[in-house]
This record gives C-alpha cells, sequence and structure tokens, in this order.
C-alpha cells in the first residue's frame, strides 16, 4: 500500500498548495523492506516476453525469486523513463503479472540525460535523435554546467542538476508513472562518473563529484521513499567500487544506500577477490546490505573491453554463488546473460547448487531482516562483519553473518583451504555438525562437491527462518528457529516480524525462550529436531536437552 507522509498529504486540501520538494520532507529512515533480502535476478539485455521466460524458469526449477531487475536497454531512450515499446509493450501489466507472482520489479536508470544514444553490447538498440525530455531540461537549465554534454557509455548527454528544486521537480513527475504503476524501485548506475568538468557548476554553486554523486543518489530514495514509503521503494545503489578507469570510491551515502551492490566484476578468481575486497570495504564503513553480481558481471576485463573474453568457469560460478547466498543480497547478473541451466558447463550440478543457496537464502530473510533493522537502529553492528583489518583481507577474505555465522570463501579453483577459526567460541561446521574450538584451524577440503565452501556456526546462535516453498536438505521447510546450545552459554536474537512488532529469542544455557510466537515453528538444537511450538501470545520456553 502507498505510504504518503504528511507534505504530500496536504494536496487533498481544498487550497491549492505549493509543489512537494525533497526539501520541504523529512529524510526518509533508512529501511531495507523485507522482501529485499529474496533472492534477485537480472539480465544485461532483455524483453518482455524474455523476462517472463526469464522468471518462469526459475520457478520450473523450484528456485525462489523475489526481485527481477530490467536492465538497459528497457526505455524508449536512455533515462526518459518511457519504457521501449517494442522490448516492452504494455509495461504495467507486465509488472503486475510479475507482482501478482509475488516477483518485484526494479528498473536501472542513471542521472544523464541524452541527446545522443547507443548501445554497444550486442543486441542493443538503435536511437534516432535526443531523448524526448532532453531539450525541455536543456532550456529550463535544468543540467549541471550550463548543459554541458558528456561522453558516458550510453551515449552523450547532460547531468541533471539535482541542487535545482525545479530540476528536481521535472525529474521526479517524470518517473511518477512508473512508480504508480508499481515498480519496486531504482538501481542507480554510476553514470555521474563520466563527468569530466570540475568543479560543477550548480544552482547552488560549485561542486565536487563526490557532492554531486551524493545528491543524485539522495534525490532518487528520498522522492521514491516519500512517495511510494519505505516498505515498497528501495533503491539499489553502489558503496564502495574500483573498475574500469575510475579510482575507488564510495558512491551513495550510507544513509542512502537500503540495497547495495559492487559490480563490474570479472568473472574470474581476480573478479572474485575484487568483489570481496569492495564488499569488506564497504561492510568496514557501516553499509548494512550489501552483495555482489554471482559470478561476476564481466566476461572481458575491464581494463581492456576489446580484449579476448574471460572463458566461463564453474569453479568461479558455483564459488560466487554460494558466497553471494552468505551475504544479505543475493543477485544474479552479468553481461552474458547466462542463468543456471544454460551455463556452458555441469549445467545440472549448477542448477541443484543454485537452487541450495537460493533456499538457504530466502529461509534466512528473517534473520537477515532483524539483524538489518537492529543494525539501522544502531543496536548492533552492520550484519558482514570483516575478520582483520583491511592489510589482511587479501588472500583470505573470512567474514562473520552477525554474530552467528562464519564464511571463509575458496578463492581458487582446488575447494581446499586451511580455514583459521575465531577465538572464544566454539563452532559447528554446517555440513558434518562437527564441533570445533574457537583459536584452531581446520582444513576443509571440497574440491568434488561444488555445492559446498567452508561454513560454520558459532556455539549459541540463534538463527531465525522462513517458511520456504522449496525443500532442500538441511534447511526447514516451515518457520524455524535454529539454535546452537550449550551448558553456561547466553545470547539473543530480536526478530522484526510481519506484523510490526518484535519477537525476542533468549539462550539461557539449555533452554530457549521465546517472548511470543507468531506462527507455528519447529525448534532445532544444534541440528536436531527438539520440538514444534504452536502460536502464542505469551512466552513460551523450550527445553533443549
Amino acid at each position: 500500500m502507498r505510504r504518503l507522509i504528511l507534505p504530500i498529504l496536504l494536496v487533498a486540501c481544498s487550497d491549492p498548495a505549493p509543489p512537494v520538494d525533497i526539501e520541504t520532507l523529512p529524510p526518509p529512515p533508512i529501511h531495507t523492506p523485507r522482501w529485499a533480502f529474496r533472492p534477485w535476478i537480472s539480465k544485461d539485455i532483455s524483453s518482455a516476453d524474455d523476462t517472463r521466460a526469464f522468471v518462469s524458469g526459475f520457478e520450473a526449477r523450484k528456485i525462489p525469486v523475489g526481485v527481477v531487475v530490467l536492465d538497459s536497454p528497457w526505455e524508449s531512450f536512455y533515462n526518459s523513463f518511457i519504457p521501449s515499446p517494442s522490448r516492452y509493450p504494455a509495461f504495467p501489466g507486465l509488472v503486475a503479472e510479475l507482482r501478482a507472482k509475488d516477483v518485484r520489479t526494479v528498473l536501472w536508470v542513471t542521472q544523464m540525460t541524452n541527446d545522443a544514444s547507443f548501445d554497444v553490447e550486442p543486441g542493443g538498440d538503435t536511437y534516432e535523435g535526443p531523448s524526448p525530455n532532453y531539450f525541455s531540461g536543456k532550456s529550463a537549465g535544468y543540467y549541471v554546467n550550463e548543459g554541458e554534454s558528456f561522453f558516458w557509455w550510453k551515449g552523450t548527454g547532460s547531468a541533471v542538476d539535482f541542487s535545482n528544486a525545479a530540476a528536481r521537480k521535472w525529474w521526479h513527475e517524470q518517473q511518477k508513472p512508473l512508480l504508480d504503476a508499481g515498480i519496486a524501485g531504482w538501481k542507480l548506475d554510476f553514470g555521474e562518473n563520466y563527468i569530466t568538468t570540475f568543479p560543477l557548476r550548480t544552482s547552488a554553486g560549485l561542486q565536487t563529484l563526490q557532492e554531486y554523486s551524493e545528491s543524485y543518489y539522495r534525490d532518487y530514495y528520498t522522492f521514491g521513499a516519500n512517495y511510494l514509503g519505505t516498505e515498497e521503494f528501495l533503491t539499489m545503489v553502489r558503496p564502495y567500487d574500483k573498475s574500469y578507469q575510475f579510482e575507488g570510491r564510495f558512491f551513495a551515502r550510507k544513509e542512502h544506500a537500503p540495497t547495495a551492490w559492487v559490480g563490474d566484476n570479472t568473472r574470474d578468481w581476480p573478479g572474485f577477490a575484487d568483489a570481496l575486497d569492495h564488499l569488506f570495504r564497504s561492510a568496514d564503513a557501516g553499509y548494512v546490505v550489501i552483495g555482489s553480481d554471482i559470478g561476476g558481471y564481466l566476461d572481458r576485463d575491464d581494463q581492456n573491453l576489446t580484449g579476448p573474453v574471460i572463458p566461463f568457469d564453474p569453479k568461479v560460478f558455483a564459488r560466487w554463488t554460494a558466497m553471494g547466498a552468505l551475504m544479505p543480497f543475493m543477485q544474479l547478473h552479468g553481461r552474458a546473460n547466462l542463468t543456471p541451466w544454460t551455463v556452458p558447463e555441469r549445467a545440472d550440478e549448477i542448477v541443484r547448487l543454485y537452487r541450495y543457496w537460493s533456499v538457504l537464502h530466502e529461509a534466512l530473510v528473517p534473520f537477515f531482516y532483524g539483524l538489518a533493522e537492529e543494525a539501522y537502529a544502531g543496536k548492533s553492528k552492520p550484519i558482514v562483519r570483516p575478520i582483520g583489518e583491511l592489510a589482511s583481507w587479501a588472500g583470505d577474505y573470512r567474514y562473520m553473518l552477525g554474530d552467528a555465522f562464519f564464511v571463509a570463501p575458496f578463492l581458487d579453483g582446488t575447494g581446499v583451504r586451511d580455514v583459521p577459526l575465531p577465538a572464544g567460541a566454539r563452532w559447528h561446521d554446517w555440513w558434518t555438525g562437527a564441533v570445533h574450538e574457537g583459536g584452531t584451524t581446520v582444513t576443509s577440503s571440497m574440491a568434488r562437491d561444488l555445492l559446498q565452501l567452508p561454513l560454520f556456526v558459532r556455539e549459541g546462535a540463534i538463527i531465525p527462518t522462513a517458511a520456504t516453498s522449496t525443500a532442500v536438505a538441511g534447511v526447514p521447510v516451515g518457520p524455524a528457529v535454529l539454535v546452537y546450545p550449550a551448558a553456561g552459554v547466553s545470547a539473543s536474537f530480536v526478530t522484526h516480524d510481519e506484523d510490526g512488532a518484535t519477537t525476542t529469542l533468549s539462550l539461557d544455557g539449555m533452554s530457549l525462550t521465546m517472548s511470543r510466537v507468531l506462527a507455528r515453528t519447529q525448534v532445532i538444537a544444534g541440528g536436531r529436531a527438539v520440538m514444534t511450538v504452536e502460536a502464542s501470545a505469551e512466552p513460551v520456553t523450550v527445553p533443549l536437552e
């Protein structure tokens, strides 16, 4: 349901109200809606029929999908906000059709308006003349540097001046028909990196690239969140990123980053390490909901896009899938438009492991969502917690998910690595149930099975899970609480539930107390089913012996 805050509600009064602008609205709180923690899918180039087939392919293979991103080109011209009549006819109907399947739609855009557009990717479109909104913006003075034209990877165009209130209103009015059609948000790419004249001349004076960049992401998030509400809208932005010819930097501020992805990594082991480096830098800086393009977006070196194609490596894809699912934001996206069932090698195995990790990721929605809400409230650290400091990350990249999971990604094709376990706790192997002392090193050897990666659960962990539509080994089908008890160990976890209230799960040695039980829930202690608890408005204590 659309939630409009007070300044927008004023338009219902009898006296005409002035145009609503983001400067007159309170900044929206940073919030990531629950649905955003489900698996996302995306293709580099698509169409309405291809999108339907894309989603149906996952459905047929019992792989859950929560969001589909329509990347470029989906518009008639870049950043015209007009769906292409040839690629996406009857666009609102497609959005409604997907939503009926419980799949939301997010659209790719930037902050450039083109005087000339082109697609360099195979299968792209051709365009004649400027975007239909270009000259209206230029004649009104809505671009930086008096409308200077810049070359970027989708054409040449001018950059919207987000310090100009009239320009913002003009930009927002163009977004409204798509927001009204039911889209769930914007994927905001880094077109601003292609601005080359500094400092930027804006209506508010001179700006640096960073100042302009932050205003771009702020504007899209602020307007969309106020127009639809933070439960129905988000933006997908870059946190820390270093790719192509550009130096690494943080793009959107973390308070304007409800979903953040690191992209344009190559689909090989160096690209995988590159993604992990960017994810760790982002997590360390306080970004809460982060992820990457599973398998790597680029099939060519980002420093030499005319060079040889990087061959598909099933080991890279498989290990990246596992790591990608063990991030708050899980998304499949690549320039090669691959799906798990169309990879050139070991497709059956890839489908099997992609199903497992997608189901596990969807089951963990209450876990991720609870951690995110607590982090946004300043009550806990961000979800992804790198082990060690920046200087020690390369060649290691071990991390925690909350206080519960410990992850050690495979960083090469051997499927073998030594894993130093954090001191101060005992650790349960996710796959075997074996218990290891913290501060010791174990050797994980999983060369034969691409499904697995070294994954451990801390003794004392409490992990709430949601019902899943697909059964896979080791993942509860119905709502459950996974708990790893030990005598003398206490812990708690706060879930943020769909009714808007919270539930506190408290572990005290060998008993678990739930402050309430919203639905019939299975309690699983150390991998062993202990009890199924019926819904209750009162606290329930479960013995775990």
